[in-house]
C-alpha cells in the first residue's frame, strides 16, 4: 500500500467507525450504498471481510490498523446468541 493509499484507507476506516453502526466486530452499512462500498473497499485491502451485502466484519489486520490510529478494538457481544434489532417491524393494522 502506498503512502497515499494508506492516508485514504485511514480516512475511510475513521468514517466507517464514526458513521456506521457496530455490533461487536461487525459493521452494519444500514443499506447505504456508501457504507456498502466502504466495506467492499476495506475488504479489498484485507481490513474487513464482507459478511453479505449489508454487513462487514473487521479482520485482525483491520483491528490492528484501528488500534494504530487510536480507535478502540470492537467489544465482543455479551452473548453470542444475542439478537440485535436493526429495523423496526411495521405495526399490525
Amino acid at each position: 500500500m502506498t503512502d497515499n493509499e494508506k492516508k485514504l484507507v485511514i480516512a475511510l476506516v475513521r468514517m466507517v467507525d464514526q458513521y456506521l453502526d457496530r455490533y461487536g466486530d461487525e459493521v452494519d452499512s444500514r443499506s447505504m450504498s456508501a457504507g456498502e462500498q466502504a466495506i467492499e473497499v476495506l475488504a479489498g485491502f484485507g481490513l474487513m471481510e464482507a459478511v453479505n451485502t449489508r454487513f462487514g466484519r473487521w479482520t485482525e489486520a483491520g483491528n490492528k490498523l484501528r488500534e494504530e490510529i487510536g480507535l478502540q478494538r470492537p467489544e465482543p457481544l455479551n452473548d453470542p446468541a444475542e439478537i440485535v434489532l436493526v429495523a423496526k417491524s411495521e405495526p399490525k393494522k
